[in-house]
């Protein structure tokens, strides 16, 4: 892949799990992307915490299996016709990157480990925008210079 083709927009897994699944940011996800048709970003961390957190839904109660195998199918549906794009995360830069960023703001944000590493990835995979709807991760992805949307 070419940094041209390259998406420059980065949605966390939160924003992720929302577009795929009926919570209480799944419309504002959905409409989101609706209006805005650029591919996302999308690494082995994503594919490990989305898939997680939707197990995690049918462990709580909230998703049903047949919900949860329909979510990974359109995750694969999107990732085939390159609503998602599969990026390479050199992963000693990006926790390098997190730690730094880690010193940086945690003491400030209050962001935890796994968000900081998104925003380290987004950073190395030179994303501009940066879609997430967790403040904190909002906030240290703007002092890390990205574009917070939705």
């Amino acid at each position: 892949m070419t940094p041209e083709e390259t998406p420059d927009t980065y949605a966390d897994s939160s924003f992720l799990i929302s577009l795929y699944c009926d919570d209480i940011n799944a419309e504002q996800a959905r409409r989101f992307m609706a209006r805005n048709p650029a591919a996302l970003a999308f690494n082995p961390f994503h594919r490990l915490e989305v898939r997680n957190g939707l197990r995690l839904r049918v462990f709580r109660g909230s998703m049903t299996p047949e919900e949860r195998t329909a979510a990974l199918r359109q995750i694969e549906e999107n990732l085939a016709t390159g609503r998602l794009v599969h990026i390479p995360i050199p992963w000693t830069d990006a926790l390098r990157k997190a730690e730094q960023l880690s010193e940086d703001h945690a003491e400030k944000i209050g962001s935890r480990a796994a968000d900081t590493l998104h925003v380290a990835a987004a950073k190395l995979a030179k994303a501009r925008r940066f879609l997430s709807f967790d403040k904190r991760q909002r906030d240290l992805a703007t002092a890390a210079g990205l574009h917070i949307k939705p």
